[in-house]
C-alpha cells in the first residue's frame, strides 16, 4: 500500500497535477476515517509504504500479518510525507520516532511495528483476516457511542489544555451514563450480568 513511483516518474511535468488528483481523495479518505464515530479496524497482510502509513496511523486498532512490514519511503524518492502521516504520526509514536523513519527509510517488521506503537498487535499471517473479523465482531457488540465519545476526547487531546480536555470528559461521561449505554452497563453490572449493548 503506498504511492505509484512509476507513475509519478512517468508523470513528467504534469507530476504536480498528478500528485494532486493521488494526494486529494487520499487526505479527504483519511479526514473522514479520523473522525468518524465508528471504531477503525485496520488490518495489513502485506507492505506499507508512503501514504499508506497515514491508513494505518488512523486506525483504532490495528493488526498485522508477521509477514508485513512499514516504510515512510519519502526520503528515498526526495519527498517529503504526504497522508497525515506528519500529523498522525507524531502523535502515536512520538516525534523523535518519526523523525527516524522519516529521515532513514528504515524499514519496520511488523513485530517493531508493534513495539513502536504504531501497530496494536501482530498476528500469524493465516490468522490475520480471522482476528480483524474476531475484533469487528467485538467491538460491534460494545458500546459503541461510547466507543465514538472516546474517539473524539481522543482526538481532541492534543489541542486542549488539561483542564479544557477534563472537561470535555466530564461532559462526556455524563452523557454516555444518562444515555442508554450508561444505563444497560451500570444495570449489568449491579445485576452480576453481562451487558447488552446490541438490543438497546
Amino acid at each position: 500500500m503506498g504511492g505509484d513511483v512509476r507513475a509519478i516518474g512517468q508523470a513528467g511535468e504534469n507530476v504536480g497535477s498528478l500528485l494532486d488528483r493521488i494526494t486529494a481523495p487520499l487526505h479527504a479518505a483519511i479526514s473522514i476515517l479520523l473522525h468518524m464515530d465508528k471504531s477503525l479496524i485496520v488490518a495489513v497482510n502485506g507492505p506499507v509504504a508512503g501514504g499508506g502509513l497515514g491508513l494505518v496511523a488512523v486506525g483504532d486498532i490495528v493488526l498485522a500479518a508477521e509477514k508485513a512490514h512499514f516504510s515512510m519511503a519519502y526520503a528515498g524518492i526526495g519527498f517529503s510525507p504526504d497522508g497525515g502521516s506528519s500529523w498522525l504520526l507524531p502523535r502515536l509514536i512520538g516525534l523523535r520516532k518519526t523523525q527516524e523513519l522519516a529521515f532513514t527509510n528504515r524499514r519496520l517488521t511488523a513485530a517493531e511495528a508493534v513495539a513502536l506503537g504504531l501497530v496494536t498487535r501482530s498476528v500469524a499471517d493465516d490468522d490475520l483476516a480471522r482476528d480483524a473479523q474476531d475484533v469487528a465482531e467485538s467491538l460491534a457488540k460494545g458500546p459503541v457511542g461510547a466507543f465514538a465519545a472516546t474517539r473524539r476526547l481522543l482526538l481532541a487531546a492534543g489541542a486542549n489544555t488539561p483542564e479544557a480536555q477534563m472537561g470535555m470528559e466530564a461532559l462526556s461521561v455524563r452523557m454516555q451514563a444518562e444515555g442508554l449505554e450508561g444505563r444497560e452497563g451500570v444495570a449489568a453490572f449491579l445485576g452480576k450480568r453481562p451487558p447488552d449493548f446490541v438490543s438497546i
